[in-house]
């Protein structure tokens, strides 16, 4: 896909974010006029897909549904023991961006073009969850905004619950002993990074660029604003990474190359991770001391060597062994979070 073609898509993805907004907007203002004619038929059902130790599988299924041609629902959910994935539409046309605010979810989803709605017993959408936490945990709808094709809205306050009962939080099967172990566990509980379906974290495989910047958005909580990453190579950038590689930009925690791009799927090194990480916290020393002093200086980079010191000074990072630093190996998982961790540890 070219740039061309990638901005192209950007802007639509906005336009049907706007255009829905107008569409709740437009069905409101005539809503005082037909919500005594809008029946009470419709029932709705939170239902249980798949739950285990680390996962929460969750559906919302409409009963008796007439001509459902848009909906924005509003849920509520246990932010301490559960964190929100992903949502998963049931029937065709364009979901928002899900906007999730401590324990408030919002979904909204709209058909598109002059078709009808959806009648009968309908999947509106699916939601995962990881489990951070052992324990019940409740999930509610709230209420939902139903729009028909001729732009009448009903509104609905089922305010249903569903409660979950995990035995125990997300516990992995490769980390045991590992060094990192117990930041692996306060990482995963902050919400910043998951484990595999599989029960994996996998401590030691190697964190791409887009990866590290997604993990460091969702870490030091950044506002996303479904921003899209403006770069030559913007349309390598996948889409879970894209908003948050842009929020990292706007911050000026991370850069891209000279040739503006960013190289989404090359690996994260030691020492731009040092440069990002001090980026965080307002640093940016000069001296350079300790770093000449590694076995291995000769091999760090000039503009790197002040974010090394700085990074040393505040304890985020530290060599690797007999006096190297070590700043163009590549990062693992385990040392990502652990480094993430230290930089929270520092703001706090």
């Amino acid at each position: 896909m070219s740039l061309k073609a990638s901005v192209k898509k950007m802007k639509m993805r906005k336009v049907w974010t706007s255009l829905l907004v107008l569409l709740m907007s437009c069905a409101t203002s005539v809503n005082a006029a037909t919500e005594a004619e809008q029946s009470t038929r419709p029932s709705f059902e939170l239902k249980p897909v798949s739950v285990d130790n680390t996962l929460v599988e969750i559906s919302v299924i409409g009963h008796d549904l007439e001509d459902l041609y848009a909906y924005e629902m509003n849920l509520q959910f246990d932010a301490n023991t559960l964190r929100f994935s992903k949502a998963s539409a049931g029937n065709a046309g364009y979901t928002v961006v899900p906007k999730v605010e401590g324990n408030n979810l919002q979904i909204a989803h709209t058909k598109v073009g002059s078709v009808k709605g959806d009648s009968g017993d309908q999947l509106l959408t699916t939601l995962q969850f990881s489990v951070q936490r052992a324990g019940k945990s409740t999930i509610t709808l709230q209420n939902l905004k139903l729009v028909d094709s001729k732009l009448i809205m009903s509104k609905m306050t089922p305010a249903l619950q569903e409660t979950i009962q995990t035995e125990s939080g997300t516990i992995f099967s490769d980390i045991t002993g590992h060094w990192a172990e117990d930041s692996i566990q306060k990482a995963v509980a902050a919400g910043f990074i998951d484990g595999y379906t599989d029960g994996t974290f996998r401590p030691k495989q190697e964190v791409t660029r887009a990866e590290f910047a997604v993990m460091f958005s969702r870490a030091l909580k950044l506002d996303v604003n479904d921003l899209h990453a403006a770069f030559a190579d913007a349309n390598q950038i996948p889409a879970w990474a894209s908003s948050h590689v842009q929020a990292a930009v706007q911050k000026q925690f991370i850069t891209g190359y000279a040739n503006h791009t960013f190289r989404p799927s090359t690996k994260m090194i030691r020492a731009e991770m040092a440069s990002i990480a001090v980026r965080a916290l307002g640093k940016e020393g000069h001296d350079v001391t300790n770093v000449n002093e590694f076995a291995d200086a000769a091999d760090i980079s000039a503009w790197a060597k002040p974010f090394i010191y700085e990074a040393i000074e505040l304890n985020i990072m530290q060599g690797i062994g007999n006096n190297h630093f070590s700043p163009k190996t590549n990062v693992t998982r385990a040392e990502a979070v652990t480094v993430i961790l230290n930089v929270l540890g520092n703001k706090n």
